[in-house]
Formats: C-alpha cells, structure tokens, sequence
C-alpha cells in the first residue's frame, strides 16, 4: 500500500460519500414532482463536462468516477484509476444508492455509444420514478481536439469513467427497483 492510499484511507468514508451532496439536489416530494436524471452524452471532448459543469451542477448529484478520483487524489497526478479503483468501487456506489434512496436529482456523462446500454439505464431510472434527460452534446473535430489538447492533467475523460458511472446507476437502480418490488 502506497503512503497516497494510506493518507486518503485516514478520511472518514462518510465524508467521501457527504461531499458529493447538498441540499439543493433533493427533489421536492410535496410538489408531487418527480427527481430528474440527466444523462449527458457524447464524443471524447465534445464539450460533456462544461455542459453539466455549466447547467447540472447546482441542484444535482454528479454520479461520476473522475470528480470522486480527483478528491481521492488530492491534487496529485497520478494514473485513473490505478491505486483508487476500490476505493472508487467502494465510494461510487454508495453516493448512487444514496442519491437514488433519498430521491436525489442526478446527473452523469458517458458516451452513450452503445444505444441499448443508454437506454436500459434510461429505463431503469424511469423504473424508479425518475424523469429522464439526454443531453447529447457535439462539437467539431477540430473544436474536439483543441479541448483535447488543452484538458487539464487531472481532467479524467469519461472514456475511462463511463463503466463506473454506467455500472454503479444500473446497480443502484436495480436494487431500487427490487427494493420497491418487495413492499
């Protein structure tokens, strides 16, 4: 075990999980309005992140491995997911269940490339009484590779987060759902 993984190991797993929160994400059960999934999806540096950056931050939980890799990090530069992947197995899925119990409003970014994964997981949130978004974003090539060029070291593309994201929201919301079948 590295002396990285023993320092981000003396934080409170709860605390992990509590920074991907806050009470502007909560849905409003009185209003009879449902919580909203928003899926953004497109290309490698298509522009997804500055999309839910810009308009899905506030109000929303992010459900995505790279933002809970770069509070692991620290600000070190250090390969995704390398040394963190248990700990983002162990974290990812815990902020999704939460998110989804509490009747959390959610955003995440994968490719979207395979239709029948986007939609069984779009399925699967309206399964459980979300009401879901696609935000499908596109750029031009050249606009594509410029970002491209210019991503941050610690920016981690949703090339290597979408099996997280995609993984841990069809989890959760299967259990949900098998949750709910059972009462």
């Amino acid at each position: 075990m590295t002396e990285e993984t023993v320092r981000v190991l003396n934080r409170s797993l709860d605390e992990e999980v509590d920074a991907c929160f806050d009470d502007s994400s909560r849905s409003d059960p009185a209003a009879a309005v449902p919580p909203r999934f928003v899926l953004v999806c497109g290309t490698p540096a298509s522009g997804k992140t500055r999309l839910r950056r810009d308009k899905f931050t506030q109000g929303f939980v992010t459900v995505d491995a790279g933002d809970i890799f770069r509070r692991l990090e620290q600000g070190e530069i250090v390969d995704f997911p390398g040394e963190f992947e248990w700990m983002l197995d162990l974290i990812g899925p815990l902020v999704t269940e939460r998110a989804i119990a509490e009747r959390r409003h959610i955003v995440t970014e994968v490719f979207g490339c395979d239709p029948d994964e986007t939609t069984a997981l779009l399925n699967l949130m309206k399964a459980v009484g979300y009401t879901t978004e696609l935000a499908f974003v596109r750029s031009s090539a050249e606009q594509a590779e410029l970002w491209n060029q210019s991503r941050d070291p610690d920016n981690v593309s949703s090339y290597y987060t979408d099996r997280f994201n995609v993984r841990w929201l069809t989890d959760a919301a299967r259990a949900q759902a098998s949750t709910a079948g059972e009462t």
